[in-house]
């Protein structure tokens, strides 16, 4: 079914009546000249609008700001209100224009306020409304033609915008109630024509206004559903500046609009030329604009206050590097503009600097990091389109791979594993049918997500996060178990994977226990296994309600785990004689590392006890009390040297190299006869002398005359 939204269609019914000829009361300054008045001129008073005047002008703003976002296909009926209903433009594309509006106001004129107000009633404006509702428009006509046969098809939905003075609340209501009775009545007619629709759906928007500084006599309140057709809505707003506030809020409202601030926009100063100064524009757009702040979080929205309102809006900044020439962006939508404040300098200084074919990015106001470029203002054929730059990566790229590891984020994911998981898991065109046990028909897609659900029970996504899926032995148990229903061979697969898990655990082998994060040689043995146990015991449980054998597997894994006293006793010495051999293994490395400081330590003292006899050797003999030292060094026989065995106490570094050197000397020369045939180690000289000559030799070795 073609639906046409209620935006689709407005009408605006603005009450003609004497009493909106009265002041607003709020008063505008028409003499601006203030500082360089002349003496002696009185200045001009201040001036008011009336509320006719406040209301057509806020309405033709709300006209402004949807004719400039939506050229087409949003068409707007324009009805005044007095002793009848002058019905100021049609639906046709041609009169959907401010330019046919204002010439039609302005031959309509003010309200005379003079004129009888019981001939007066909004209540014609109403009704002509709703007959213009039942009117087809071109684009309705197009869907109608299209679909031929089907043309009840296209919807008709529309909405009335009345701005009038309510006198009270019961006033309202029935205001209301006539709205309501002319949608039967003319839904009637329309249901035996040709060139009329009837009305699916109304929305009623009530808006009184009144004079500044009186009190209201219409409450506010909300959107209320009176009928399956029509809903209304009442606002009470303060004539003035406030309607065009409101008005302003209700077309953003109706036609899904939303408000960005380009801020630091650079204007050079009407009175000094060579300075310049930053501005501030607001512009409206269509709410797709802001679709990937939305998504990413990241909504920069700020307050705008105007008259103590507080209005939601984005604030982008304006950016520097601008140019003239036409870049391609890869740009992901395109939205028309228009400005809030239209007559303002900074908007008309903007929209003229656009139209002149210069394009203008937009960053994203950021404390810190790099800026980023998020949207681009820029002409096409005459109309200002706010155009939205991907920030993040396009499509056309290559996605970055998963094993990069950029920014510090894991890298050990089980790449491998997770492409065998897609290939499992691949839809494929389901032709037979199939039936659930209750007998009725399964659904492929439902049959698929239900899959992808048990598949991903408990599917771990890092390496070092799992220890069963490291395991060839394991992949026998965890290739069935997923299954919605087992077989008998199934169950007696995963059974003979645990008892291979148990004697893996008998022997002792070695587990592919990830060490990423911790220090030393990781957990033990049985920490290890206790890991891979309470793993496998979660896989099988996520799994028991698929099937009674899914419970056998699980009954299987918390025999296995129980294990006997002995095999307890056995685990206990085992790990008693590990705690052992780590202790011993410990001392012994403290007793290696002790070791040469100790040896390093007894040397040292040695050799500072030589250097002090030395020292002391060479006092004794630098004094004047010491005899004369021999000419020659007496030389001692091996018998005087202390062996190393004879040596009693720690033996010097120097002893034992000089017994090292005597001994490899003595094996060089043949030993002097003298002292061979010595007697208590002395050896009488010129034995031959004294026989031959006589004389004796005394012991000292000096002869004399007998």
């Amino acid at each position: 079914m073609k639906i046409f939204s209620e935006s689709h269609k407005t009408v605006f019914v603005v009450d003609h009546c004497p009493y909106m000829a009265e002041s607003c009361r709020q008063h505008v300054e028409f003499d601006m000249l203030v500082k360089n008045r002349t003496q002696g001129i009185i200045p001009l008073a201040p001036i008011s609008k009336s509320l006719w005047t406040c209301s057509v002008e806020s309405s033709m703003e709300y006209c402004r700001i949807m004719y400039d976002i939506f050229p087409f296909k949003k068409l707007v009926n324009f009805i005044v209100s007095d002793s009848g209903a002058h019905v100021l433009n049609s639906w046709t594309q041609e009169d959907q224009n401010l330019q046919e509006l204002m010439a039609a106001l302005a031959a309509v004129g003010p309200p005379n306020p003079r004129a009888d107000p019981e001939c007066c009633s909004i209540l014609h404006g109403l009704v002509a409304a709703v007959e213009a509702l039942c009117k087809i428009t071109e684009y309705q006509h197009e869907a109608r033609t299209m679909l031929m046969e089907n043309a009840e098809r296209v919807g008709n939905r529309g909405r009335i915008i009345c701005i009038t003075n309510a006198k009270s609340d019961s006033h309202v209501r029935m205001l209301e109630d006539c709205v309501q009775e002319t949608i039967h009545e003319h839904n009637k007619l329309a249901a035996n024509s040709d060139h009329l629709m009837q009305i699916q759906k109304c929305e009623l928007v009530l808006i009184h206004t009144y004079p500044v500084g009186e009190d209201s006599l219409v409450s506010d309140r909300p959107k209320k559903e009176l009928s399956p057709v029509l809903t209304s809505e009442v606002h009470s707003v303060r004539a003035g500046r406030h309607l065009a506030t409101k008005l302003n809020v209700l077309v953003q409202q109706h036609f899904d609009l939303a408000s960005t601030t380009i801020t630091n926009i650079p204007m050079k100063e009407e009175q000094h030329a060579n300075t310049s100064a930053n501005y501030d524009v607001e512009l409206l757009h269509h709410k797709e604009a802001h679709v990937d702040f939305l998504k990413s979080g990241d909504n920069h929205i700020g307050g705008n206050s105007r008259e103590g309102t507080f209005k939601e809006t984005v604030t982008l900044k304006w950016c520097t590097p601008r140019t003239n020439s036409v870049e391609l962006h890869y740009c992901t939508g395109a939205y028309r503009i228009s400005p809030v404040d239209v007559n303002s300098r900074p908007s008309s200084c903007l929209t003229n600097f656009l139209l002149n074919g210069r394009s203008v990015l937009l960053e994203q106001p950021r404390k810190s990091g790099s800026k980023v470029i998020s949207h681009m203002l820029s002409s096409h054929g005459g109309e200002i389109f706010l155009h939205v730059l991907s920030s993040s990566r396009s499509i056309l790229e290559d996605p970055p791979s998963i094993s990069e590891g950029c920014g510090g984020r894991v890298t050990d994911y089980r790449i491998t594993d997770f492409g065998e998981f897609m290939r499992e898991n691949r839809l494929t065109p389901f032709l037979e049918p199939r039936y659930k046990i209750d007998g009725s028909l399964e659904i492929p897609l439902e049959r698929a997500k239900d899959q992808l659900e048990k598949h991903t029970r408990y599917w771990p996504m890092i390496i070092s996060q799992t220890t069963i899926f490291n395991m060839q032995a394991v992949v026998p148990l965890a290739s069935v178990i997923v299954k919605e229903a087992m077989t008998d061979e199934d169950v007696l697969n995963c059974q003979k994977t645990i008892y291979n898990l148990v004697d893996m655990e008998r022997k002792n082998d070695p587990l592919p226990i990830s060490t990423v994060g911790t220090r030393g040689k990781g957990p033990k043995r049985d920490e290890q296994y206790r890991i891979m146990w309470n793993e496998l015991e979660t896989l099988v449980r996520a799994h028991i309600n698929n099937s009674d054998k899914h419970q056998r597997v699980l009954e299987c894994l918390m025999a296995c785990r129980s294990k006997p006293p002995e095999e307890e006793e056995r685990k206990k010495r085992g790990r008693k004689r590990e705690d052992k051999e780590d202790k011993s293994e410990k001392l012994g490395k403290d007793y290696e590392s002790d070791k040469p400081w100790q040896e390093s330590e007894r040397l040292k003292g040695i050799l500072d006890r030589e250097k002090e006899e030395l020292a002391e050797a060479e006092v004794i003999k630098d004094s004047p009390d010491s005899p004369e030292p021999p000419n020659k060094k007496p030389l001692i026989t091996m018998d005087e040297m202390p062996t190393v065995e004879k040596a009693k106490g720690p033996m010097s570094l120097l002893s034992l190299w000089s017994n090292r050197i005597n001994t490899a000397n003595s094996r060089k020369h043949q030993e002097f006869i003298g002292r061979l045939n010595s007697v208590n180690n002395k050896a009488e000289l010129y034995q031959h002398l004294k026989e031959e000559n006589g004389m004796e030799t005394t012991e000292n070795g000096k002869a004399g005359r007998q």
